[in-house]
């Protein structure tokens, strides 16, 4: 198996093409599609420089959710008459104003957040009004450490609600997608030994069959991680990509659907005779796992009961959601069990089945391509 690891460190040092390619075009697209930046998008405010809209200001500025961009009255108003796609706030001493020439849930989450922003400083200056500043520190502490009230905000269907964020489905997407090329390109070596006879010499060796597909699978799989694990850190640390505190989840996700594309992939060489024959079938399946899979576009959106139907056959379906359930919806592993679960069953039984296929037809693969 370590003779195994080294022929396929020697060949990736020799050919790195594919694995910088895959991951510097992961990082681009996605970067690219989610519009540049992170989870946060752009709020143009202005204020009348009051203590309480400079507090409001203040705290907006504290949200990772938003970039804020500081302008006067008139250039807010200049600004969102000219770009009809801008978000401004008017924030005043006793009110504000949110300014969008379009009504959508992200402005009416926004009202509601500043709403709630003025209530908790209105809340705040009665109390130091009457008993000093002292007092609201006495009330601050109290409120933090005795949990005075414990609110939680759930919709009366969870499952119904739809969230939706440009940069984790591009990011969650690209990844998944051209991960699947990396992973199937480096299983298809098992492919390209047993055509060319290194398979049956390495055996000769007596080296075992377990140690001839684990050196190969392990090997694939490590670098199909790494890939993804290097567009991750990427993403939260360098651009910035908000992860809703699920960045470790989202490590233990992938983990599962690069095992479930080994799989897959394993499967696949174990249907055809040659290489190029791998290639042309992975090359088709992974755009149209893609497409039902919701690495394009999110499901929620999609119409079609056929397309939504064909989703559970997609390795990609599984990996997308489970992601998007950790990050966006804030649930836990325990939440995505499920899929989870399917990744790891459907892995051994394409494991199994490849392995199979491939010792019941090895003669066929000392055909030439």
């Amino acid at each position: 198996m370590k003779g195994i690891w080294l022929a396929r460190l020697q060949n990736l040092k020799r050919k790195p093409f594919v694995l910088i390619s895959m991951t510097v075009m992961t990082v681009v697209f996605a970067y690219i599609l989610s519009g540049g930046v992170g989870s946060s998008f752009t709020l143009l405010v202005a204020t009348d420089e009051t203590n309480i809209s400079e507090d409001v200001l203040e705290k907006l500025q504290n949200n990772n959710d938003y970039t804020i961009t500081v302008l006067t009255e008139e250039e807010l108003k200049e600004t969102i008459k000219e770009n009809s796609d801008k978000i401004g706030v008017l924030l005043t001493e006793k009110t504000y104003s949110v300014l969008a020439n379009i009504e959508s849930d992200t402005v009416r989450m926004l009202s509601l957040e500043i709403e709630t922003i003025y209530n908790e400083l209105s809340f705040r200056n009665q109390v130091i009004a009457l008993g000093g500043e002292n007092k609201w520190e006495e009330v601050e502490k109290d409120l933090v450490e005795d949990h005075a009230f414990q609110i939680n905000k759930s919709a009366m269907d969870e499952s119904q609600v739809f969230r939706y964020d440009g940069a984790l489905q591009s990011l969650f997407g690209f990844m998944l997608y051209f991960v699947f090329y990396t992973i199937s390109i480096n299983v298809q070596f098992i492919l390209e030994d047993k055509r060319s006879g290194v398979w049956n010499r390495l055996k000769l060796a007596s080296i075992s069959r377990f140690q001839l597909y684990f050196g190969h699978l392990s090997f694939s799989y490590v670098i199909g991680l790494i890939q993804m694990l290097l567009v991750i850190l990427v993403f939260r640390f360098l651009i910035g990509t908000n992860m809703y505190v699920g960045f470790w989840k989202v490590v233990i996700i992938c983990s599962f659907y690069v095992l479930l594309v080994l799989a897959f992939s394993l499967f696949v060489i174990s249907l055809v005779k040659t290489v190029s024959q791998s290639g042309v079938i992975i090359s088709l399946l992974a755009v149209a796992f893609a497409m039902i899979g919701g690495a394009y576009w999110p499901l929620e959106i999609v119409q079609s009961e056929g397309l939504l139907a064909m989703k559970w056959i997609s390795p990609i379906y599984y990996g997308m959601e489970a992601l998007k359930r950790v990050t966006i919806y804030g649930e836990t592993l325990g939440g995505v069990i499920t899929y989870i679960s399917m990744m790891m069953l459907l892995a051994i039984l394409l494991i199994a089945v490849g392995i199979t296929l491939l010792e019941k037809r090895t003669e066929r693969y000392h055909s030439s391509e």
